[in-house]
């Protein structure tokens, strides 16, 4: 059984790793629970924040935009070369454009309208167009199509056309011009007629500002609270698991026969804890074991010496009941018997030469002298 155990036992680690992988582990995971949910709290109160501005930024706008004006600019207004007009409406909307742009630089602002095929768009006035040092964006009646290649999907700038509420695009997506969000909302005359679309290009630099900060303070403070939660686990593990290796290391001794093992110190009289109890009664288990190795040597001894006894005694009868033994007796019997006749005779003749000699040695008495008396 003790073969099969030791052959089964893997790889040696030790407690104090264990506790090291073990406490790393579940911070590590701990640490990434809590950085998921933060990044993802930070950019989506990031977004909402940005979202508030968009929204109302574009309801702004859209309240200083003059409906009928730009009706008529894309009714009877007409493109110059460059792709702009020498209308002075357009030049207005553009100016008007700008002042919100001044107090928002964050957003660009354009106009647009349906174009005669379905999902087609028709850009009537852009913000950029006064942008220095060059011009950017859409220019006067540019129309466009709903090809990935072109502008892609228009569906939210056509649904804006006939929803009373603003519609916002917050997923960020990045062009040569930077990171942005989108919001759409409808552009009304005078007798309160939808009449074009208004929409703003917002600026989601600040998201992804946010994300990278978030990013550099949790690997900073992950390091920094790695390190240090290492180095308590690093110390804390050596003060529970040094007195376990210290009996284990007695145990280790004890099993080889050496019971003379100091653990005395392991057991503290103030505020005892499961770790004092183990080796106070480890202590004990030694100290039994011991005596109970002593009581179970001195009966094998005496064992020993009944078994040896016994086994004497189990030859000897071996021998006296073999028939050679009983025919080597009987011929002692015998030589004993011849010699005893000889002594016999000798002691037997002996005898009376005593009793002759004293017969001749009383003298013999008068016959006449017995008869007179």
């Amino acid at each position: 059984m003790a073969a099969t155990v030791s052959e089964r036992r893997g790889r040696f680690v030790s407690l104090r790793v264990k506790l090291l992988v073990l406490f790393t582990l579940l911070f590590t995971l701990i640490f990434a629970a809590t950085f998921y949910w933060f990044y993802n709290f930070a950019t989506t109160m990031a977004l909402s924040r940005i979202g508030e501005d968009l929204k109302d930024t574009l309801l702004s706008a859209a309240a200083g935009v003059d409906g009928d004006e730009l009706q008529a600019l894309y009714q009877e207004g007409t493109p110059r070369e460059d792709g702009y007009t020498d209308d002075p409406r357009y030049w207005r909307q553009v100016e008007w454009f700008e002042t919100v742009q001044h107090i928002e630089p964050r957003g660009v602002l354009y106009t647009y309208i349906e174009g005669e095929n379905p999902g087609d768009l028709i850009f009537v006035t852009s913000g950029g167009a006064r942008f220095e040092p060059e011009p950017f964006g859409a220019t006067f009646l540019l129309s466009c199509t709903p090809a990935p290649d072109d502008c892609g999907d228009t569906s939210t700038n056509i649904a804006a056309l006939t929803s009373a509420e603003p519609i916002l695009e917050m997923e960020p997506y990045t062009d040569a011009f930077g990171s942005w969000v989108s919001g759409y909302t409808s552009v009304k005359n005078s007798e309160g007629e939808v009449v074009a679309g208004l929409g703003m290009d917002f600026r989601a630099d600040y998201v992804f500002q946010v994300q990278q900060a978030i990013r550099n303070s949790m690997v900073m403070a992950f390091a920094v609270t790695y390190f240090v939660l290492f180095s308590l686990v690093f110390l804390l593990s050596k003060v529970l698991t040094g007195p376990i290796s210290t009996l284990t290391h007695a145990a280790e001794r004890i099993g080889e026969g050496d019971y003379e093992q100091d653990i005395a110190h392991l057991v503290s009289d103030r505020m005892p804890d499961e770790i004092d109890i183990l080796a106070q009664v480890f202590a004990g288990m030694v100290n039994k074991v011991h005596q109970r190795e002593k009581t179970l040597r001195r009966h094998v001894e005496e064992l020993k010496i009944e078994i040896d006894e016994a086994k004497r005694e189990r030859q000897v009868s071996e021998i006296v009941d073999t028939d050679f033994f009983q025919d080597l007796q009987a011929k002692a019997d015998l030589m004993r018997t011849r010699e005893q006749r000889p002594r016999r005779t000798r002691r037997a003749t002996r005898s009376v030469d005593e009793l002759l000699e004293a017969s001749t040695d009383t003298p013999a008495s008068d016959p006449l002298q017995d008869d007179a008396s």
